[in-house]
């Protein structure tokens, strides 16, 4: 059970456990610093889990303290995240990420290298450069076509459905997707974050090398069904960093947090 849950600064958290390893966990898209309770339950005894919200999510998300800026740059979140570190008196740590905060702890870790022990990364988005989903969410004509695709949820199906058929897109990202996009406030909530988080982006190459001159474990785990951050969307990251620990899990996307949990020790 969390022990403690409340903002610092404007970045809220859940705090998991009372033990000397400190971890920051960052959850997926459309989810809450609860992602993380299942690795909060199994390491209460062994760690100290700060598991924060991203912005535009969590139950404060449109609240006092969420005066969010259009974008979230590298230096933003730095200065954030030394705040934070600051204010919980946190020298080192490691950081875990899922999904879009796998994206986040890729650049928490290159932003912070010389205090991270272990960098623990989940069906992490970031690795690989979309070029669609970075005219999408980056420049005002993708933008615009991205907004209208959210506002007309029957003709995304359709063109959705489409692709299934031309074999273009997965069933499973597809059914990943619509469940993210269900009512008006997630649909809001997706599109502010999709174009306010992409300026954070990762040179692979550079943060391996960075990474193992600072000797950070780095431990990446799949899951074996996933269709919307498949094994191939990391490559990169292990061609680069080939002493990475691997572990794929019998699992989709969604349930993979929990089976880490329950199968993997850290």
């Amino acid at each position: 059970m969390p022990s403690e849950s409340h903002p610092i600064a404007s970045l809220h958290y859940i705090k998991y456990g009372t033990g000397p390893t400190i971890w920051l966990a960052l959850h997926g898209i459309g989810q809450d610093a609860s992602c993380f309770a299942p690795f909060g339950e199994r390491l209460a005894q062994t760690h100290t889990i700060y598991s924060l919200n991203l912005p535009f999510h969590g139950p404060d998300a449109d609240g006092p303290d969420a005066e969010w800026p259009a974008t979230i740059t590298k230096p933003y979140w730095q200065r954030l995240l030394a705040d934070f570190l600051l204010a919980h008196q946190i020298d080192r740590f490691s950081v875990a990420g899922f999904s879009m905060g796998g994206r986040f702890a890729l650049v928490t870790a290159e932003l912070f290298t010389d205090r991270i022990d272990q960098l623990i990364l989940l069906a992490p988005d970031g690795v690989t450069d979309d070029p669609w989903f970075r005219t999408a969410t980056s420049t005002r004509a993708g933008q615009a076509v991205l907004r209208f695709m959210l506002n007309h949820t029957g003709f995304f199906h359709q063109v959705g459905t489409g692709l299934v058929r031309l074999k273009l897109l997965k069933p499973g990202l597809l059914r990943f997707a619509e469940a993210t996009l269900k009512t008006p406030a997630q649909r809001t909530q997706i599109y502010r974050s999709w174009t306010a988080f992409h300026p954070l982006t990762i040179d692979v190459p550079a943060l391996a090398q960075r990474l193992r001159t600072q000797q950070v474990a780095v431990c990446l785990i799949l899951g074996k069904f996933d269709a919307v951050l498949p094994a191939a969307y990391t490559q990169p990251l292990l061609r680069a960093l080939p002493e990475c620990r691997l572990v794929v899990l019998p699992t989709g996307h969604t349930s993979l947090v929990r089976r880490a949990a329950d199968e993997i020790m850290l």
